[in-house]
């Protein structure tokens, strides 16, 4: 059992799972760039980092931070978001963190008065509190800020990864319906062709691209002209019942084509397992 059928049907089951998943991430990565939402996560970040005060200006304007922009905004809007960063090292956030808050005309050992007339309480009182723990140390000040930007863009991380797998379900459930990916019709298909010998071409080496990723669904039983002849009664039934199937290839896609193609790999390896030959001795008169 385990040497074809239940095997067979996996491999077909994992290359539809993972050709949905390349497809649907790459859209959304194709998204995620035109629209800058990494660019836009990361500011809306910062902006609650800081709960919104002024120096999220000052810290776009400088030029460790935001390269790219000629620094001159006197307002949020007025940063363009084609400019705007997609990652900002922590160590850079600290130093134009500190520069805006001496803006070139308070040493550091004088800044404590500047970080207590901030006007956000949480925000005064952790600044205050690293400044103090520093002992007039600007690195340790500066090692303090980064660390405390590094967590928080670990949580944005997370923020943003959600985003990602909710717009890679959308997508994914799109194709599966736009397809008629349906996970429970392909590997019951699968199942009796494998046993009636009709087994359809498998692939093996994972598609690294959309259009390998179409090729693959190309040999699976995909598609709504199988549909084409039902009539209207049982073609509605038919879509009610592919409603489920539609939902599993799509969850199946937030797993990540790399997940998938590794599976791949793996079961192909078990597939092709056989019994070990005994090796043959080399030298027969010698034991």
């Amino acid at each position: 059992m385990f040497g074809s059928t239940v095997l067979e049907v996996a491999m077909g089951m994992i290359v539809c799972f993972g050709s949905i998943a390349l497809i649907a991430s790459s859209v959304q990565e194709a998204f995620a760039s035109m629209l800058r939402w990494r660019a836009k996560t990361l500011f809306t970040g910062v902006t609650d980092l800081l709960n919104g005060q002024s120096l999220v200006l000052d810290i776009y304007n400088h030029a460790l931070v935001n390269p790219r922009s000629d620094g001159k905004a006197t307002t949020l809007a007025e940063i363009p978001s084609k400019y705007a960063p997609s990652y900002i090292e922590p160590a850079n956030f600290a130093q134009a963190l500190v520069d805006s808050l001496q803006k070139g005309q308070v040493t550091f050992t004088a800044l404590r008065p500047v970080i207590a007339a901030i006007t956000d309480v949480q925000l005064r009182t952790c600044l205050l509190g690293m400044y103090d723990r520093a002992a007039g140390d600007v690195n340790r000040f500066e090692a303090a800020i980064a660390g405390w930007f590094d967590s928080a863009m670990d949580r944005i991380s997370g923020a943003y990864k959600r985003k990602s797998q909710f717009w890679t379900f959308v997508f994914a459930l799109a194709i599966a319906v736009g397809f008629n990916v349906d996970a429970h019709q392909i590997m019951a298909t699968l199942w009796v062709l494998t046993v009636n010998g009709h087994v359809p071409a498998t692939v093996v080496v994972a598609p690294t691209t959309v259009q390998g990723a179409l090729s693959s669904l190309d040999q699976l039983p995909i598609g709504w002209h199988r549909l084409s002849s039902l009539q209207t009664q049982l073609l509605q039934s038919a879509v009610l019942w592919a409603v489920p199937g539609w939902v599993v290839t799509a969850t199946a896609a937030l797993f990540g084509a790399p997940f998938w193609f590794g599976l791949l790999g793996k079961v192909a390896d078990l597939r092709g397992v056989g019994t070990k030959p005994a090796e043959e001795n080399p030298n027969p008169g010698k034991s």
